[in-house]
């Protein structure tokens, strides 16, 4: 009975709880910090909501496997290098060790490929690559010392500047070797007999410093045979007698060891103030030793040291002018890096030199400005030989 009392009596107090209320439903709205929470009665049956609060959006994060990354500059494109002499001798040697292991040591890991564009001893090449190469790092010009010395004494055919070009990498092996055939040394020393020639590719060529200085202060008797289009094409006339000279560095080493030449003198290295012989042909005399109480002073001596030092680079890579820093970078870390290869390293051994430094990025702008800064008189004494004894007009 008083249980029944009782629920009698919380039915009525219900009753009158819900004739007081307000019509619709009843919100209880609780505020955190991050985030808003509505709670809806069970007669609305609506689902529970969560609104953000005003907090700083963040993105949302992209689904596994989405993630963008940029494509390497170079992969999927090709790169040339057009290398400023024909097959064959040293320009053409180090171009193609360069593109048998350039690839794997650039992002992207391109295809490489090399055309040969002889002619007038490089310039052919380098007038066209300055004149049609995309500042865009796909193609590179591969070139010989010798293309500087051209640049430096303001050849009317010239139509580059080295010194605006983006320098990429260089390998040197020191001064030149001039080495004879045996049976020409005679008239090399007799003015009555016929002149020892000397074969060139280009007249202005560093290596033909030692024969001018021996014809002018020596009284040599040479006579130059010049055109060639490259080193394997000097190397071929020796070989059959056609010529009776050679300027080289390392691709020397087997006419000496086959007795096709002996050796005359070499052009040395500039250490220290001095002209020294290189240490892999330390048996060979330098031209001023050669020249004993001769040795001039003033501008002659002075265009002898230019270039002896020339030789600190010998064969090198540059990217057409304007080539952004982003891909001259790119490709002189590559160059770096593939210069440190073992395998890479035997190569130019095998088909260079033994001996080598090898320069990259500024550090091969830095040696094309100290060739190409000369006082105009130094530059020009070589030329002046050259048109005395009538190697050019």
């Amino acid at each position: 009975m008083r249980n029944t009392v009782f629920g009698l009596a919380v039915g009525l107090a219900l009753a009158m709880l819900l004739a007081c209320a307000p019509e619709g439903p009843v919100d209880v709205t609780v505020t955190r910090p991050a985030a808003t929470v509505t709670v809806v009665p069970k007669a609305q049956a609506t689902p529970i909501a969560v609104a953000p609060a005003p907090t700083k959006p963040v993105a949302a994060p992209q689904p596994a496997g989405k993630t963008t990354v940029a494509r390497p500059y170079y992969e999927g494109k090709g790169l040339e290098i057009i290398i400023a002499s024909g097959p064959g001798g040293g320009t053409d040697a180090t171009a193609r060790a360069v593109a048998m292991f350039l690839p794997k040591y650039i992002p992207g890991n391109p295809r490489v490929i090399v055309r040969n564009h002889p002619g007038a001893a490089g310039v052919l090449a380098a007038n066209s690559f300055a004149a049609r190469a995309k500042p865009d790092g796909l193609t590179l010009l591969h070139g010989p010392q010798g293309l500087i010395n051209t640049q430096l004494r303001s050849r009317d055919i010239v139509q580059f500047d080295l010194l605006k070009m983006r320098g990429i990498w260089s390998v040197a092996e020191g001064g030149t070797i001039i080495g004879i055939r045996p049976e020409a040394l005679r008239r090399l020393e007799d003015p009555r007999s016929q002149p020892a020639v000397m074969g060139v590719q280009e007249a202005t060529g560093s290596g033909n410093v030692v024969l001018l200085y021996g014809r002018e202060f020596l009284g040599w008797n040479v006579r130059w045979l010049v055109g060639f289009g490259g080193s394997g094409e000097i190397i071929l006339a020796l070989r059959r007698g056609e010529v009776d000279m050679i300027s080289q560095g390392g691709v020397i080493n087997p006419l000496l060891e086959e007795g096709v030449v002996v050796p005359l003198a070499q052009s040395g290295n500039y250490k220290d103030g001095k002209i020294v012989r290189r240490p892999d042909f330390a048996q060979v005399p330098t031209i001023v030793e050669k020249l004993g109480d001769k040795v001039p002073t003033g501008t002659p001596w002075q265009a002898l040291v230019a270039n002896s030092a020339s030789f600190s680079i010998d064969k090198w890579t540059v990217a057409p002018p304007g080539t952004p820093d982003e891909i001259v970078n790119i490709l002189s870390d590559a160059y770096a890096r593939m210069s440190s290869d073992p395998a890479f390293q035997g190569l130019l051994r095998k088909t260079y030199s033994e001996r080598f430094t090898i320069s990259t990025g500024k550090e091969v702008d830095a040696l094309m400005e100290s060739m190409l800064g000369v006082s105009p008189e130094v530059a020009g004494y070589t030329e002046t030989l050259l048109r005395k004894f009538g190697v050019i007009k």
